[in-house]
């Protein structure tokens, strides 16, 4: 003979309290779908006034679509529609910044003297650069004529 644990004997209460459970719920859900064939032939057979009728609420399922999804598809779509409208105003509105962006073409009188304006520069400064060659040159000349001067000074001396 065996005997019986109080987990086995929990498990088999559960399982028959489940069972009846599904019980009561078929036999209402069968009751329900009668009352609903009653009134829907007393409605076609016209004694609508006779007998009150039961509405039940549909069976939502695990098809059903929870209302958060409903506002995500909704923000989803909106947002694409606003990206579709958004994305060439923003374009536009960027190559008008690049154009504002570009100075102005210069005068065509006005660049003919700052051509001018830079040969001139570029004759001073070749100018220059002589000017300060033969400078250096007459230095070095000086510096050369110096040291033969000073052993006539020191006899003098």
């Amino acid at each position: 003979m065996q005997t019986s644990t109080p987990q086995q004997s929990q498990d088999a209460s559960a399982a028959q309290l489940r069972e009846q459970i599904q019980k009561a719920v078929r036999e209402q859900v069968e009751a329900a779908r009668e009352q609903a064939r009653i009134a829907r032939a007393q409605a076609q057979a016209g004694q609508g006034d006779a007998a009150p009728v039961v509405m039940v609420p549909p069976f939502a399922g695990p098809d059903a679509i929870p209302p958060e999804a409903v506002h995500l598809g909704i923000a989803f779509f909106v947002m694409l529609a606003f990206v579709i409208v958004g994305l060439p105003i923003a374009r536009a509105f960027g190559r008008r910044m690049d154009r504002k962006a570009i100075p102005p073409a210069i005068d065509p009188a006005l660049a003919e003297q700052i051509q001018r304006i830079e040969n001139t520069v570029d004759a001073m400064a070749i100018e220059i650069e002589r000017i300060s060659e033969a400078q250096r040159y007459m230095a070095r000349l000086q510096a050369e004529r110096e040291p033969a001067a000073l052993p006539s000074q020191q006899a003098r001396g």
